[in-house]
């Protein structure tokens, strides 16, 4: 009686130290007011810039054990803002983006690989244009702060590179057949997220 007693005293012991380790990971809120997601892409042989104004997500982020954090980023495809709206309309048609069938961007993370000084691995699902594949983000660690009155912040950097023609973003249309614009693309992320109920 006193060894199953031990023993399950044991379990107890094992499971509240294991939900300890797992306590130490924290959920965040991706902010818009203090994120940003970028790209340019060269025309002909100059950088257009542009980006997305509407997005939300989620990260789990785990300071002591940076592989088990996670992250899940939804970006709104209207949204698209090169400051030009012609060129923003065309962008939102059919022979880019088409919103109307492809409403909206995503990354859904599936691994994360801690690395040197801070830096991270994330691998996980693309998709756009209805369009799924599996990529590697690196990605920069910033830091973590509270803010009275504003919250429990953290913050990070990603820059990476997507040929926008393995997405069926092609824009034939639109240029005639003729390559005017790279087919690579250039994403800058820079997010800034706030712990739910830390103001």
């Amino acid at each position: 009686m006193r060894i199953a007693k031990r023993f399950l005293s044991s379990l107890v012991l094992l499971a509240l130290l294991a939900s300890a380790c797992l306590a130490q990971g924290t959920n965040f809120d991706i902010a818009q007011l203090y994120s940003n997601v970028g790209f340019n892409i060269t025309k002909i042989f100059f950088k257009e810039e542009g980006g997305f104004r509407d997005y939300s997500g989620h990260i789990f982020y785990d300071p002591e054990h940076p592989e088990r954090s996670r992250v899940q980023m939804t970006v709104q495809a209207a949204s698209i803002d090169t400051r030009n709206e012609t060129r923003d309309k065309t962008l939102r048609s059919d022979d880019f983006f088409d919103v109307e069938h492809y409403p909206t961007l995503s990354f859904v993370s599936t691994s994360v690989t801690p690395k040197p000084n801070g830096a991270l691995d994330v691998a996980g699902d693309l998709t756009i244009h209805g369009v799924t594949k599996r990529i590697t983000i690196p990605v920069r660690y910033l830091g973590r702060r509270q803010m009275p009155g504003w919250g429990d912040f953290v913050g990070f950097d990603s820059e990476f590179t997507i040929d926008r023609t393995e997405f069926g973003v092609n824009g034939s249309r639109w240029s005639a057949g003729r390559l005017i614009l790279s087919k690579e693309v250039n994403i800058h992320l820079a997010i800034g997220a706030i712990r739910p109920g830390s103001k």
